[in-house]
């Protein structure tokens, strides 16, 4: 769409440190009202990941935006028409449907973060990232079908004043895709079995006793991949995991409140929980017990700290995305996946343009009643059918004529030469000044 970012890596400066939850809202004097002739609106991507960022880093911006931040700062953006936060397990991202280049400045000035960490992505770019990383195929076990689901749950979390929504459609049709595409995807292409396995790997106990803390849908996943080679706990906060998984697994389950206990007596533990802080500290490891620790959250569920303890190897996402373990599938996933997202850009890219074409009819109606008005004097008195009769007469004609020009400018490019273009063609029908 615009130029100006295209293919840029620019960043955000650090006005928001991580703390209490505060609302995402730009300087007061960045507030303006809307121009009065309708612009382009244009999509925006804004990444900051472990692609582009360390796990510290990663941790504070995470802390930082969340739903709430983005959802009481919203209200304070005028030229941010939408607004979706998308957060998996290595990124955190903004998508926006902003009316200038301008508007990404002031986002710019109130995200935290370093400024060379925060990558920019624009129109058709934002919407082939977004079908890869709802495919998988920008995971750490590529094809993974967990952040689907968290692609489908940011569809449900957009805010939204556009009154005909971009990205929620943006989102669904992601996922859909990848459902589509992808509809099976093998257990072993999860980030769960990518830790099974580097577990395993370097555990020096035959059939190790792993703790496996938290039991949604990652940590179950973790220890399915674990119970052909482990004795699995599962600790759980609220709800344990079903019977029949537990069965099929030989798993055991113990609640949240035995985590110490647990950690004592286990040769491993895989954290895969939503504590949102830290839950396992130094204190909680016995000095003289060896034990193998693998950090799947963000933010962290382990602090750092235990790395320092000599007892303790420690293994977390920003390690575990470069070690063994990972490999990039040929699954020839990228070719249909970018084929869709193309698909999808150009239905959206349209309906992105339509201010344009509503201002374009309003302009014509305004005509088509001042001119009928100035026209009653000499029609007469005309009963109800002859009025509506005149009226589908009139709303006919101003069709038939606007029709053509309307896919014109449909059809004109996005970008600044463009609305200069349809600018043009509003001026047009603005009515001559009449003579005195």
């Amino acid at each position: 769409m615009g130029r100006r970012f295209r293919g840029a890596t620019v960043s955000a400066a650090p006005l928001l440190r991580p703390g209490p939850a505060r609302a995402l809202a730009p300087p007061l004097d960045a507030v303006a009202s809307r121009p009065a002739l309708p612009e382009s609106l244009r999509l925006f991507g804004l990444e900051f990941s472990l692609d582009t960022a360390s796990l510290d880093a990663l941790e504070n911006v995470a802390r930082s935006i969340t739903r709430e931040t983005v959802r009481a700062g919203f209200p304070r953006w005028p030229g941010t028409e939408e607004v979706a936060l998308l957060s998996t397990c290595h990124r955190v991202e903004l998508v926006l449907l902003a009316r200038s280049d301008e508007e990404i400045d002031r986002w710019r000035e109130v995200l935290p973060g370093h400024r060379t960490a925060w990558r920019i992505r624009e129109g058709r770019s934002v919407v082939d990232h977004v079908f890869r990383v709802a495919a998988g195929l920008e995971s750490l076990a590529r094809g993974e079908g967990e952040v689907r689901h968290q692609v489908r749950a940011a569809a449900h979390r957009v805010e939204s004043r556009h009154p005909r929504p971009v990205l929620r459609e943006l989102f669904r049709a992601a996922a859909d895709a990848a459902d589509r595409i992808a509809p099976a995807v093998p257990a072993g292409r999860s980030i769960a079995a990518v830790a099974a396995a580097r577990l395993l790997d370097i555990s020096a106990v035959p059939s190790p006793r792993v703790l496996v803390i938290g039991s949604g849908s990652v940590g179950r996943q973790v220890a399915e991949s674990l119970a052909p080679r482990a004795r699995v706990t599962i600790v759980f906060h609220q709800n344990p995991p079903p019977a029949g998984f537990l069965r099929s697994t030989g798993a055991r389950a113990e609640p949240l409140a035995r985590l110490a206990e647990e950690l004592a007596r286990s040769d491993a533990a895989v954290t895969a929980a939503k504590f949102g802080h830290r839950g396992v500290y130094a204190t909680d490891i016995p000095q003289d017990h060896r034990i193998v620790l693998v950090d799947l959250g963000v933010p962290r569920n382990i602090d750092p700290g235990v790395r320092l303890l000599p007892n303790v190897r420690l293994i977390d996402l920003e390690e575990l995305r470069t070690g063994p373990g990972v490999v990039a599938s040929r699954d020839g996933l990228d070719a249909p996946v970018d084929e869709a997202a193309g698909r999808t850009f150009d239905r959206l890219e349209r309906r992105l343009r339509e201010p344009w074409i509503d201002s374009f009819r309003r302009g014509a109606e305004e005509v088509r009643r001042s001119e009928l008005e100035n026209a009653r004097p000499f029609l007469g008195r005309l009963d109800a059918d002859q009025q509506v009769a005149v009226e589908r007469l009139t709303r006919r004609l101003v069709a038939r004529l606007l029709g053509p020009p309307t896919e014109r400018m449909r059809a004109l490019p996005p970008g600044p030469d463009g609305d200069l273009r349809r600018r043009l063609a509003l001026e047009l029908l603005e009515p001559l000044p009449r003579d005195p």
